[in-house]
This record gives C-alpha cells, sequence and structure tokens, in this order.
C-alpha cells in the first residue's frame, strides 16, 4: 500500500514467481492509502507491465573485532 502512487518494488523471487504462474499470478497495489484508498489488481503482471530491473548486490561484511572475539584460535 502507498500513502499515495508510487513505484512498486517486486522481490526476484515474486517476479520469478509472476513469470512461473503467469495467468495464474495477481499482482495487487494500493494506491493513495491515506486519502481514497484505490486497489489496483493486475493479472498476470509479468505480461502486463514493464518493470525496472535493478541490480543490486548484497554483501555480509564482518568486523575484525568480532572475528577475534567469537573465533577459536588455531596455530597454523
Amino acid at each position: 500500500a502507498r500513502a499515495g502512487v508510487g513505484k512498486v518494488a517486486l522481490t526476484q523471487n515474486e517476479w520469478f514467481k509472476a513469470l512461473r504462474f503467469g495467468e495464474d499470478y495477481y499482482l495487487y497495489v494500493v494506491y493513495n492509502a491515506a486519502s481514497t484508498p484505490e486497489l489496483h489488481i493486475i493479472r498476470d503482471p509479468a505480461r502486463n507491465v514493464t518493470p525496472e530491473k535493478i541490480v543490486e548486490s548484497v554483501r555480509f561484511v564482518v568486523d575484525p573485532k568480532s572475528i577475534l572475539s567469537a573465533g577459536e584460535v588455531k596455530k597454523v
């Protein structure tokens, strides 16, 4: 739901499911939820909308203090 009107983000998994299930997949979007809500129902969004693909990389960075305090030390 959006307070106004804006972009809607789908996860990679949601988009893959939309591709896989085709006409059996629906996207429900509520615009103007704060004032006059409008429900938009899109059947088979993989065919009926044109998404912008944004590639983002997720990394997990562990600080050396965390490693030194949690790790078991072995001499090599």
